[in-house]
């Protein structure tokens, strides 16, 4: 068997890749010694470094293998921290396997940490092409005997990040739920979201189209305390019913009914149907112009911030949602 090294740094956005590579790591390294290793995971902005490296080099009483995935590497900055990493690459446990991964690319790395690194054992785990996402989402239903629209299709992409991982995890409940031989349009993933019993961004939109701020609130702390979704997910949630919503807006006001207007949309469920009317009852179409600027904006912020800031960003973003119709925010829509 082919020695493998003792330290890989994995970067990038493709999670799913990521935790497959991870996987590999930890089958060789079972393979190779008969029984799995000791697996540690610690959280670079959470954790004090020295102790992650401690674990590498104190030998295990349990285990004749030890790894360690440290997570958010692009976090590791603190000298102490830096120098810990550096100390260890530079002479790593014969008897340890050493992973740090981050979301972000090399730029974020410290130099010196990525200097460390065997640039044979860097990997960059980058989002699927657009062209390929279509593609993996329809493949994975077809070998579970399942049918998905392109409709469907459309809205998991819209909805749910661009990486295997938190695809993959979407779409087994959604395979779970509906079983084989059956057929997932638009209405029947609605349908799904709308009965699961988990708050999500469907229930947020929910209180938010009814501009009842305190249940939004309180829905927004519930899904953020759940850690299923992050404020990137959140927000293209609700910019995509906001974008619908404007669009049912736009028909109404160019005089077709309700009804039509709504089956032109492809919105089928009753309950869907009636958040979607009383919104259009709520909020004014400057007012609909105004939230899609503003989450647009946030969307860009998000990405471009640290994440223990999202939380009190996603709070703020409901209080200009439903308080201030999206008017007044980094003067949008003033």
């Amino acid at each position: 068997m082919a020695e493998r090294p003792s330290v890989h740094l994995f970067l990038g956005p493709e999670e799913g890749q990521k935790a497959e590579a991870i996987e590999k790591i930890i089958q060789d390294l079972t393979a190779r010694n008969a029984e799995q290793p000791e697996i540690h995971r610690f959280y670079a902005g959470e954790a004090r470094m020295p102790e992650a490296f401690a674990v590498l080099r104190n030998k295990s009483l349990f285990a004749k293998h030890r790894l360690v995935i440290i997570a958010a590497a692009d976090s590791i900055k603190r000298k102490e921290d830096v120098d810990a990493c550096i100390q260890y690459t530079g002479s790593p446990a014969p008897d340890a396997t050493l992973v740090l991964a981050s979301s972000e690319l090399t730029r974020e790395i410290h130099p010196k940490i990525l200097a460390a690194v065997p640039k044979a054992a860097q990997r960059i785990f980058w989002e699927m092409y657009e062209n390929q996402k279509n593609g993996w989402i329809v493949n994975f239903f077809n070998q579970r005997k399942i049918r998905i629209e392109q409709a469907a299709v459309d809205f998991l992409l819209d909805m749910v990040e661009n990486n295997t991982r938190d695809l993959r995890a979407e779409c087994e409940r959604l395979s779970l739920f509906f079983g084989p031989e059956t057929s997932i349009g638009l209405d029947g993933v609605e349908h799904y979201i709308y009965h699961s019993k988990e708050e999500n961004v469907f229930t947020l939109f929910d209180r938010i189209s009814g501009r009842d701020f305190p249940s939004s609130e309180e829905i927004l702390e519930k899904i953020l305390l759940s850690r299923e979704a992050d404020a990137t997910q959140i927000v293209s949630g609700l910019l995509w019913q906001f974008r619908r919503l404007a669009s049912l807006q736009m028909l109404m006001a160019a005089n077709y009914d309700a009804s039509e207007a709504l089956s032109k949309l492809k919105i089928t469920s009753k309950k869907a149907q009636r958040t979607y009317i009383d919104a259009c009852r709520q909020y004014s179409r400057m007012e609909l112009e105004s939230i899609l600027l503003l989450l647009a904006e946030f969307d860009s912020r998000f990405r471009a911030i640290k994440t223990d800031l999202h939380s009190v960003l996603l709070h703020l973003l409901v209080y200009y949602i439903v308080i201030r119709g999206g008017r007044g925010a980094w003067q949008l829509g003033v």
